[in-house]
C-alpha cells in the first residue's frame, strides 16, 4: 500500500503553484489575485515570483483572504504534495481521492518494491462529495497496462472502457444513493516485463491531473542485496564421530576404529560484507587432535551499486597451512557474500591413541554403569579468526557407550479410566468440585503398575545384564490423591510373578528422599513386600529375571488443583492429576514412567445442556456473502453428532432454533434433510422434520432408525440443512446466528452448539453496526432488557456500548471519513474500554484509543460525540474486529435509551418485572370458593403463554417453561415482562402432564364471586390493563377442583318367567328397601319408586355394596332370581338369592359402566351413574302371581330413608345434614380468613 510516509515530495515551480491556486478562482478575481499571491510567494521564499511591486499584492492578498480561501487552499496544496494521497485527483474532482495497491513485495532501501507481472490495483476512494451524475476519467502510465475494471457499485451508474487503452470513465449516480457515505473501486493493472530489476516511476492521471509512486520493478527471481558485515563458522558434517567407538566388556577396553582417520569432517566459513575489504585475513586453527586437509569449494555473491541485479560466481581462495590449520590474506569486493568450505581430520595415528585414552579414562569414571560416556560428550574445537580479532568456533563431539538393560522401558504405569467417555477423564458436575477443589464424592481409581526384569538375562563378558539385589517399584501419589489401603484387596499382582501373593511390610523405612527409602526398604525385606506411608508406596520386586509383573493397586482422588488445558466442553475446567513410578535398580540405576487422568468441572449453569463440539456441533456456509437488495441467502448447516460418545441417534432429536426474523420455515416441504451415518448416506426419506414453537425438530425416521440398527449404534451422525434467509431490505448486513441443541430421549437438551455466519447487500463500501454488550447472555445486542428492582431503578446502571466500522468488499487502503456517535442524553459517558472489561465497564480510559485497521477513537465532551477516525499518515487496514467499546452509566432509566448511528442503533430498555399465581386447590364445600383450611393440590402443571398466544420469554431472555404446584398448591411465573395497554397473560393447566395429580378431581364451579377467592377452569387469563409496573403481581389465577363422584343404580323387577333377565312386558317392583353398604357398614337406604328404579347419587370412588330387602309383604310372595344370568350385565340380576346382597361394586375412573346418558332421573354425580346394579324377583313355588301391579309402601317408609322431594337417598351419616347447615353457618367465617390468606400470599 502506498502511504503518506513514502518520500516522494512533488516540486512546482512559483509560476506553477501560483497558477495551480488560481484555477479555483472565479476569472475576475483570479485577475486581481494574481500579483497579490506572486508578492506573498516572492516573500516566502525571498525571490520574485510573479510581481515585484509591493503595495499593489498587499491589497489583493486581503481580497484573497476576504474569499476565506487563502488558507485552506495553502493547507490543501501542502498535503496534496505527498504523493499517496492522490492530490491532483483530489483537488481537480472533488469526493475523489486515490493510491496505488503496490502488494506485498515490500520495500528496499525505503522503496516500495513490485514484481514485473504484478497485479496491482489502482484504489479510488469516493464519497458523497462527489458531483451527482459526474463522469471522472482515469488513465495509467506507460509502463503497466489495464486489466480490470470494477463491477457497478451502488453510487456508480456505469463504467466504460476502450479495450487497449489504460482510460476508464466512472459514471456516477444521479441522485445521489442516500444510504451512502463513502465506498472504494479497484482498476487493476499488471507491470510490464522488464529485462533487469530498474527503478522507475508507476503513473496515472485523473481527469487529467497526473500523480505518481517510485518503485523498483524487480526482474524474474532477482534478490536485492540485503548484507550487512557479519561473519560464520559451522560444521556441517559428519553429526559425531561416536559410531568409531567401541568397548570390550571381557576386558573393559575402549577403542577408536583407525578408520576414523579417513573421515572427513566438513566446516563452512562465511563473510559477509557491505563495503570492499581489502588486505582481509582468515587464520583457522583446528582442535589438537585434528588437522586442515583442503578447501573444497569458494563462492561469491555479488550485486549492482543499488543493491539490484544479483550474480554469483566462484571465488579464489588459496589458504597457506600453518600447523595444523592455515591462514589466508586477500581483498573482498563490496556488498557480497563469501562462503567457503574445506575438511579436516584427526591429524595422525599418535592423535587417535591420545583421542581412545581419553575416552577410555572416561569409561573408567563411569563404574560401569549403562549409558553414555564421556557424559556430556568430548567435544572438538575449531576457532576460526577473521580480521585479525573477530573469532567464531565449531564443534563435533565424539564418546561411546556402555551397554545394558534400558530401566526406563522395564517400568510402566497405567489406569482404568481409559474406557471412560472421554478417555481418561471424570466428568463431574459443578457442586462435585468445591472452592478448595475438593472431590465429592471421591473418585476411585485403580493404578496398574509394571516390573519387566526379563532384560536382565545374565549374558556373559556384560556385568549390566545381571541382577545382582532386589529391585523396587517406588510410587508417590500427589497431592490431594491417596492410596485406599483399607480396601480388600488392596494391592494385586498380575502377568508373570514368581513369587506369590503380596504381604504388607507395615509402614516404610524413613529416609531422606524417596530414593533412599526405597534402598532402605529393599535392604528391610523381602520380595513380595510391600509397604505405604501416605501416599508413598514401595513394591520389593525380587531379582527373578523371569518376572514380568504387573500390579493394580486401589486409590481414590479426592482433591484437584492443577489446572491443565482445555475442555472440550464450553465453561468447564479441566484439572490434571498425574504420577509417576519408578523402578530402582540401585540408587543411581532406575527408570520412570507416568500417566494422567483429568477431572473437569462441568459449567453450573447448563440447563440448556453442554457445549462439546466432539460430541455434537453445528456449522454453517453462506453461499452468498454479497447479494443485491431484494435477494436472499442461502446457508448450508451441518450438524454432526461424534461417534463413540454414548448418543444413541436413534432416540435423539436435533431441534434447530431458527430465527424467523431471518428465515420463514413456515413450509416444511421446502425444507430437505441429508446427511449420513457411520459413511452411509442418508436421504429425505431417512428423516421426519416438523415444527415446534418456530423451530425445526429433526429425528430419524423408521427408515433411519434401521440404517442405526443395521451399522451399529453410537457411530458418526451428519444432518445437511440449507435453510434460505427473507429477502434482504436495502442496504442490511444480517448476523446469521443459528443455535442448535442435541435432545435425549426424554426430551432433555443434552448438548447444544451454535454458528454464526455473516451476508451483506453493501458493495465495496463501509457499515457501521452498534451494539450493547449483554452481561446475563454474555453476548453483543441490539436490544437489550435492562433488569430493575421492583421499584424502578436499574440493577445495572453501567453499561458498554460496541462501535464497529465493518468495511466490505474491497473498501480498503483508504482514508476513511469520520463516523460519529452522539451519545444520548440520558447517558454518562465513562470512558473507552477493552473488549475484555465489556462486562463490567471496568479500566475505562478517556481516550484517545487504538481500535485496530490504522482507526482511533476519541470523545468531544463538549458534544457528547464519539469520533472513530483514521490515525494521522495512515490509511484503513481492513482487519476483522475493529471496533470502540465505550463505557456509560445511566443516568435515567424511565424510558428506552436509544443510541443511533445512521440506520444502526442499540436500545437499553430498562424491563419491569411482574409475576402471577398462585394456588391449585380441592374445594371441599364445592361452592366455587376457597375457603378455609380447604387443602392445596401438589404436583400440577401449568403454563404460561403472553398476548400472543405463544411461549413467554423471561427478563432474562429465557424461554418460560412449566411450573409445578408446591406442596400446598402453591405456583408463580416469575420475571415476566411487563404488559402494556390491553395485553395479558394467560396460565393454563396441562391436563396430560397432571393427570395424576388431577386424577381424583374434576374443576369446581367457576366465575363465583370475585377474582380473589374464585376459580377458573383449566386455563385463566390476568385483566386487561394490569401489569404495566415493575414489581407488579396477579395472584388470582387460581384453579379449584372437586372430588370425583359417582352413582349406583338402578331397578328392581319381577322376573316373570324366571330366566334372570329382563324382558319386555316383566313388571318392576316398587317399595323394596335398598342399602348402599362400604366396609361393612350400611351408609345410606332408599327404596324402589313406583318404576322400580333407585340411585345412589354423590359417590367418593371407592368400594360398595348395595343390598336388597323385601318387605314383609313382599317377601311372602317373592324371592330372588339367580343371580347373573346371561351376558348383559344391565338385564341380569345382581342380588344373591340368599340375601340379597350384589358383589363388590367399584367406583372410580376403571369402571367402564359410568354414563351420563340417564333417562329416568337427574344425576347430580360428575362422573355419571353406573346403572347395571339389578335385582329381579319370581314369585313363590307356593304362592299364586296375584296378577295385580305392585303398590308403593306408605310415605311414611319413603321420607324416613330419602330426601324430601328428590327421591336421592342420605348417601352418610344422619349427621349430615346437621353438617351442611354447619357448613353454611361457617361461610361467612371463611371468607374472612379467605381475604387474610390472599393478604399474606401476595403481599397486599
Amino acid at each position: 500500500m502506498l502511504s503518506s510516509g513514502v518520500p516522494f515530495i512533488r516540486v512546482f515551480t512559483q509560476n506553477q503553484l501560483a497558477l495551480r491556486v488560481l484555477r479555483y478562482l472565479p476569472d475576475d478575481r483570479g485577475r486581481e489575485a494574481l500579483p497579490a499571491f506572486g508578492y506573498l510567494l516572492s516573500r516566502i521564499s525571498g525571490r520574485n515570483a510573479l510581481s515585484t511591486t509591493a503595495p499593489t499584492p498587499v491589497r489583493h492578498v486581503s481580497q484573497l483572504l476576504h474569499h476565506g480561501m487563502l488558507g485552506a487552499l495553502a493547507v490543501l496544496l501542502a498535503v496534496a504534495s505527498v504523493v499517496g494521497l492522490s492530490p491532483a485527483a483530489s483537488a481537480a474532482t472533488p469526493g475523489i481521492t486515490s493510491t496505488i495497491l503496490l502488494g506485498d513485495g515490500g520495500t528496499y532501501d525505503g522503496t516500495q518494491v513490485v514484481n514485473e507481472g504484478d497485479t496491482l490495483k489502482l484504489r479510488v476512494q469516493y464519497n458523497n462529495q462527489v458531483a451527482p451524475g459526474s463522469t471522472v476519467v482515469f488513465e495509467l502510465g506507460p509502463n503497466v497496462r489495464l486489466t480490470g475494471v470494477p463491477a457497478a457499485n451502488t453510487a456508480i451508474e456505469s463504467v466504460t472502457h476502450v479495450d487497449g487503452t489504460n482510460t476508464v470513465s466512472i459514471t456516477f449516480k444521479d441522485p445521489w444513493p442516500p444510504e451512502i457515505n463513502q465506498g472504494v473501486f479497484d482498476l487493476d493493472f499488471v507491470v510490464n516485463d522488464v529485462d533487469e530489476s530498474v527503478k522507475g516511476p508507476i503513473t496515472w492521471k485523473i481527469d487529467g491531473e497526473e500523480s505518481s509512486v517510485d518503485v523498483i520493478i524487480r526482474n524474474s527471481g532477482d534478490q536485492f542485496a540485503n548484507v550487512s558485515n557479519g561473519v560464520v563458522k559451522a560444521r556441517t558434517s559428519p553429526g559425531n564421530l561416536n559410531s568409531f567407538v567401541s568397548v570390550d566388556y571381557a576386558t573393559n577396553t575402549v577403542t577408536v576404529n583407525p578408520t576414523i582417520l579417513n573421515q572427513d569432517i566438513t566446516y563452512r566459513l562465511n563473510v559477509d560484507s557491505e563495503t570492499a575489504r581489502t588486505g582481509y585475513t582468515i587464520a583457522d586453527s583446528p582442535h589438537s587432535y585434528l588437522a586442515y586437509q583442503s578447501v573444497t569449494s569458494a563462492t561469491i555473491t555479488q550485486w549492482d551499486v543499488d543493491g539490484l541485479n544479483r550474480t554469483q560466481g566462484p571465488f579464489t581462495f588459496n589458504p597457506t597451512a600453518t600447523g595444523n590449520g592455515f591462514t589466508w590474506t586477500g581483498d573482498i569486493p563490496g556488498p557480497s557474500q563469501l562462503a567457503i568450505t574445506y575438511t579436516a581430520r584427526v591429524a595422525n595415528d599418535a592423535q587417535r591413541l591420545a583421542l581412545q585414552a581419553e575416552l577410555q579414562a572416561a569409561y573408567n569414571a563411569a563404574g560401569g554403569n549403562p549409558g553414555a560416556f564421556p557424559n556430556p560428550a568430548l567435544q572438538l574445537t575449531n576457532t576460526a579468526t577473521f580480521g585479525g580479532n573477530t573469532t567464531r568456533t565449531a564443534t563435533i563431539g565424539i564418546q561411546g557407550t556402555i551397554a545394558g538393560p534400558g530401566v526406563g522401558a522395564a517400568t510402566g504405569k497405567a489406569h482404568d479410566w481409559t474406557d471412560e467417555n472421554p478417555a481418561n477423564t471424570h466428568r463431574l458436575d459443578y457442586e462435585q468440585i468445591d472452592a478448595s477443589g475438593n472431590v465429592t464424592p471421591a473418585q476411585a481409581i485403580t493404578y496398574t503398575l509394571r516390573a519387566d526384569l526379563r532384560g536382565w538375562d545374565a549374558r556373559p563378558n556384560n556385568p549390566n545384564y545381571t541382577l545382582t539385589q532386589d529391585a523396587v517399584l517406588r510410587d508417590r501419589l500427589p497431592a490431594g490423591t491417596t492410596w485406599l489401603t483399607g480396601e480388600v484387596p488392596f494391592i494385586t499382582a498380575g502377568g508373570t510373578w514368581p513369587h506369590g501373593a503380596l504381604s504388607s511390610a507395615g509402614t516404610c523405612p524413613a529416609g531422606a528422599s524417596d530414593s533412599a527409602r526405597a534402598e532402605a526398604f529393599r535392604l528391610a525385606s523381602s520380595a513380595g513386600q510391600y509397604c505405604t506411608d501416605g501416599q508413598l508406596l514401595l513394591i520389593n520386586v525380587g531379582q527373578n529375571n523371569t518376572t514380568n509383573a504387573t500390579f493394580d493397586v486401589e486409590a481414590e482422588i479426592n482433591q484437584v488443583s492443577e489446572v491443565s488445558g482445555t475442555s472440550t466442553v464450553r465453561d468447564a475446567v479441566r484439572y490434571r492429576v498425574g504420577n509417576t513410578v519408578t523402578l530402582q535398580i540401585t540408587p543411581v540405576r532406575t527408570g520412570s514412567a507416568s500417566t494422567e487422568v483429568f477431572i473437569e468441572r462441568l459449567p453450573e449453569a447448563r440447563s440448556g445442556g453442554l457445549n462439546d463440539t466432539t460430541v455434537f456441533s453445528k456449522s454453517g456456509n453462506a453461499e452468498q456473502e454479497a447479494v443485491n437488495p431484494g435477494e436472499t441467502v442461502t446457508v448450508d448447516y451441518t450438524f454432526r453428532v461424534g461417534a463413540g460418545k454414548g448418543i444413541d441417534v436413534r432416540t435423539s432429536q436435533i431441534v434447530d432454533y431458527v430465527d424467523a426474523d431471518v428465515f420463514d420455515v413456515s413450509d416444511l416441504g421446502s425444507v430437505q434433510v441429508t446427511g449420513s451415518y457411520d459413511g452411509q448416506p442418508l436421504n429425505a426419506s431417512h428423516f421426519d422434520v416438523s415444527a415446534q414453537n418456530g423451530n425445526l425438530v429433526i429425528e430419524l425416521s423408521a427408515a433411519g432408525v434401521a440404517v442405526v440398527d443395521a451399522r451399529g449404534v453410537d457411530q458418526e451422525l451428519v444432518v445437511n440443512l440449507s435453510l434460505t434467509t427473507r429477502p434482504f431490505e436495502g442496504k442490511e448486513t444480517k448476523v446469521i446466528t443459528n443455535r442448535a441443541s442435541l435432545l435425549g430421549s426424554d426430551g432433555t437438551p443434552l448438548y447444544w452448539d451454535e454458528d454464526e455466519e455473516q451476508a451483506t447487500s453493501y458493495g465495496d463500501e463501509a457499515e457501521v453496526r452498534k451494539r450493547v454488550y449483554d452481561r446475563d447472555a454474555q453476548e453483543w445486542v441490539e436490544t437489550l432488557r435492562a433488569q430493575t428492582d421492583g421499584e424502578g431503578n436499574l440493577v445495572q446502571d453501567t453499561y458498554v456500548y460496541r462501535i464497529e466500522f465493518l468495511p466490505h468488499g474491497n473498501y480498503d487502503d483508504v482514508v476513511i471519513v469520520d463516523v460519529n456517535d452522539i451519545l444520548p442524553a440520558a447517558t454518562q459517558f465513562l470512558g473507552f474500554v477493552t473488549e475484555e472489561n465489556a462486562a463490567t465497564g471496568a479500566g475505562a480510559t478517556p481516550g484517545p484509543v487504538d481500535i485496530g485497521g490504522n482507526l482511533e477513537a476519541t470523545y468531544d465532551a463538549a458534544t457528547g460525540t464519539v469520533t472513530l477516525k483514521q490515525k494521522d499518515g495512515t490509511r484503513l487496514d481492513a482487519e476483522p474486529g475493529i471496533a470502540a467499546y465505550v463505557a456509560v452509566r445511566i443516568t435515567d432509566a424511565t424510558a428506552p435509551i436509544v443510541n443511533t448511528i445512521g440506520s444502526t442503533s442499540a436500545t437499553i430498555v430498562p424491563l419491569k418485572k411482574v409475576s402471577v399465581g398462585d394456588y391449585v386447590w380441592v374445594d371441599q364445600n364445592k361452592d366455587g370458593r376457597q375457603g378455609p383450611g380447604e387443602p392445596g393440590i401438589p404436583g400440577v402443571v401449568l403454563t404460561i403463554v403472553g398476548p400472543d398466544g405463544q411461549p413467554v420469554t423471561d427478563v432474562f431472555g429465557n424461554l418460560v417453561g412449566p411450573t409445578t404446584t408446591g406442596p400446598n398448591g402453591e405456583y408463580t411465573f416469575e420475571n415476566l415482562p411487563a404488559l402494556t395497554g390491553s395485553e395479558t397473560y394467560t396460565v393454563r393447566i396441562d391436563r396430560e402432564a397432571s393427570e395424576e395429580a388431577l386424577r381424583p378431581y374434576v374443576p369446581t364451579r367457576s366465575g363465583i364471586g370475585d377474582r380473589e377467592g374464585d376459580s377458573s377452569s383449566w386455563e385463566a387469563s390476568t385483566q386487561p390493563g394490569d401489569l404495566h409496573e415493575d414489581g407488579d403481581r396477579d395472584p388470582t389465577l387460581d384453579f379449584g377442583f372437586v372430588t370425583k363422584t359417582y352413582a349406583i343404580g338402578d331397578y328392581v323387577w319381577i322376573d316373570k318367567d324366571k330366566d334372570g333377565k329382563q324382558d319386555p312386558g316383566e313388571r318392576p317392583l316398587a317399595g323394596v328397601k335398598v342399602k348402599l353398604i362400604k366396609d361393612g357398614k350400611v351408609i345410606a337406604t332408599t327404596t324402589t319408586d313406583k318404576n322400580g328404579r333407585y340411585v345412589f347419587d354423590n359417590l367418593p370412588a371407592g368400594k360398595y355394596q348395595v343390598k336388597f330387602e323385601l318387605t314383609k309383604e313382599q317377601k311372602k310372595k317373592y324371592k330372588f332370581t339367580d343371580r347373573d344370568s346371561g351376558s348383559d350385565d344391565r338385564r341380569d340380576s345382581d342380588a344373591r338369592r340368599s340375601d340379597g346382597r350384589t358383589k363388590t361394586i367399584v367406583l372410580g375412573d376403571s369402571n367402564e359402566e359410568l354414563t351420563h346418558d340417564y333417562d329416568y332421573r337427574d344425576i347430580a354425580a360428575s362422573e355419571g351413574i353406573d346403572p347395571t346394579w339389578d335385582a329381579g324377583v319370581i314369585v313363590k313355588d307356593d304362592v299364586d302371581d296375584p296378577g295385580d301391579k305392585p303398590k308403593d309402601p306408605d310415605d311414611k317408609n319413603k321420607s324416613k330413608n330419602a330426601n324430601a322431594g328428590t327421591g336421592l337417598p342420605n348417601a352418610g351419616s344422619p349427621f349430615g345434614l346437621w353438617l351442611i347447615g354447619s357448613a353454611i353457618a361457617l361461610l361467612g367465617v371463611g371468607g374472612w380468613l379467605l381475604a387474610g390468606r390472599r393478604r399474606d400470599a401476595g403481599g397486599s
